[in-house]
């Protein structure tokens, strides 16, 4: 096992690297041959221990910065980094697991099962209550916007079943080394599946972008996690904000966006701040978006992470509550459902989902907003266009994962849901990265991390519903469905023939 060890381990190295912040996207293309070819004529017992190996080292490499809080005072997060990195590193061993069940019956032709089996395992990531959607291979590809526009058909997870595909064709002419025939033709084959997502990507971003939305601020007012969560420190929070917004609206935007909890409290019922935020809206004659923590009672309290949109001279505000949650972070999974989880203490784990797709309105367009971790969710936001959001704007607090790689890795999702459904998004970060995408996946402009900073700009509205937007993740359910059904076929006995 010697060998298969070394191939998993520069699997997991060109894996790793290939990711943001690392300029090295290409390593995606060639990261699972080693893999591939550790798992020849192993049988699924060997299988499970060399993908679990990868999964856990993996992930160890790529979500260090999960267990970061722990340098704030947070250890008891560590404890939840490291279940979640122990579970996480399940997927990939099943992953291995099933595709060597399936070498046993169809040998060197189970190989073609390796993209359908690798984006069910992207897929089955992103459902349930332990849902972390984080490490899909098509994030490698966020810098190479030619390449990916075809996500506005077959989302994230078309460039993923494109990436494993392109390692297929690796792994074939590495196996053909000595034939210089079928050298040719995998040359000819990868050429191909370069070129074509490229042709069509030239002929998607020539299409005219017109900013016809509001022009958005974003405030970054970089406040460490101990200031945010000082009570002490509260008015100095909120002035900070202030300031922000008062610079900002010397432009006459026409939406100012505070990030995830730029509001340290719980606002509604902070009658003092309240007060202050709606007179600020008024003064500047200018809708505010607030991050902030809320809850309602009926009987017993529910707790929020929230957004409040405020409207000068309007003193109801319209509050969109946070679907989707961190497991083990904000939420203890199935806490519901099992009751002897509510004992457990996980530093924020008390929120509870929100119910509502929240469509905020402006004088002249609607909105959505993500808060955090949402952005990784692809039908999440296609949920949210549908409902009628004709841009996004993404709030976030990364602070917490200091200057790792956890910041980066978080922003370049927004390209991608930008471009599965030709949207424009605002991302606001407390800490950053802040910036601006298109319909199209471009970045016009950006802040840097552990900055204070204010950016403004213009946004392009929503025209057109995409095919991913109206159909949603059709590619991996359709290769769940094939899937199962070679799965299936694997375990019929064949037929013996008759002499």
């Amino acid at each position: 096992m010697k060998k298969e060890l070394k191939l998993v381990l520069l699997s997991v190295l060109l894996f790793s690297l290939a990711y943001p912040p690392l300029p090295l996207g290409f390593l995606a293309y060639f990261c699972l041959v080693p893999l591939i070819l550790a798992l020849e004529n192993k049988t699924p017992k060997q299988a499970f221990k060399l993908g679990y190996l990868f999964g856990l080292l993996s992930n160890l490499l790529l979500l260090y910065w999960i267990a970061w809080p722990i340098f704030s005072g947070y250890y008891i997060l560590f404890l939840a980094a490291s279940v979640a990195i122990l579970i996480l590193s399940f997927f990939p061993a099943v992953l291995v697991t099933l595709y060597c069940l399936i070498q046993e019956r169809w040998k060197g032709k189970a190989v073609f099962a390796f993209p359908f089996l690798w984006v069910v395992m992207e897929y089955s990531k992103s459902l349930g209550e332990i849902a972390f959607p984080w490490l899909n291979l098509a994030y490698t590809q966020s810098k190479y916007l030619s390449l990916i526009q075809y996500s506005s058909f077959a989302g994230a997870y078309g460039v993923t079943f494109w990436v494993v595909s392109v390692n297929l064709v690796l792994y074939f002419y590495v196996k053909s080394y000595l034939s210089t025939r079928k050298l040719v033709g995998m040359t000819l084959l990868f050429s191909g599946f370069i070129i074509l997502p490229l042709l069509y990507g030239h002929y998607a971003m020539k299409q005219e972008v017109m900013k016809d939305g509001p022009e958005i601020a974003l405030l970054q007012g970089n406040i460490d996690i101990q200031t945010k969560w000082n009570p002490d420190l509260t008015d100095y929070n909120f002035a900070t904000y202030f300031g922000m917004a008062k610079q900002s609206a010397k432009k006459k935007v026409g939406l100012i966006v505070w990030p995830e909890s730029a509001a340290p409290c719980y606002l509604a019922y902070e009658w003092r701040y309240l007060y202050l935020v709606e007179r600020l809206t008024d003064s500047l004659g200018t809708p505010m978006l607030v991050g902030t923590q809320h809850y309602r009672q009926n009987g017993d309290y529910t707790f929020y992470n929230s957004a409040f949109l405020f409207k000068p001279s309007q003193r109801d505000f319209q509050i969109y509550d946070k679907i989707d949650m961190v497991p083990f972070s904000e939420r203890v999974p199935y806490m519901e459902r099992l009751g002897f989880l509510n004992k457990l203490q996980l530093g924020q784990s008390e929120f509870s989902r929100g119910k509502n797709f929240t469509i905020f309105s402006l004088p002249e367009s609607n909105f959505a907003v993500l808060i955090c971790f949402e952005s990784a969710f692809p039908n999440l936001v296609r949920r949210f266009v549908n409902h009628g959001a004709s841009f996004i704007v993404n709030i976030t607090n990364d602070a917490w994962f200091g200057k790792t790689s956890g910041p980066f890795q978080h922003s370049q999702m927004a390209v991608f849901r930008a471009i599965e459904n030709r949207i424009s998004i605002a991302r606001c970060a407390n800490t950053g990265i802040s910036m601006f995408v298109d319909p199209y996946g471009r970045i016009s402009q950006s802040t840097r991390i552990w900055t204070k900073d204010v950016i403004t700009e213009k946004v392009a509205l929503q025209k057109k519903k995409t095919f991913y937007t109206k159909f949603g993740d059709w590619l991996p359910k359709l290769c769940l469905i094939l899937t199962l059904a070679v799965i299936v076929i694997s375990f019929v006995p064949k037929r013996e023939q008759v002499k």
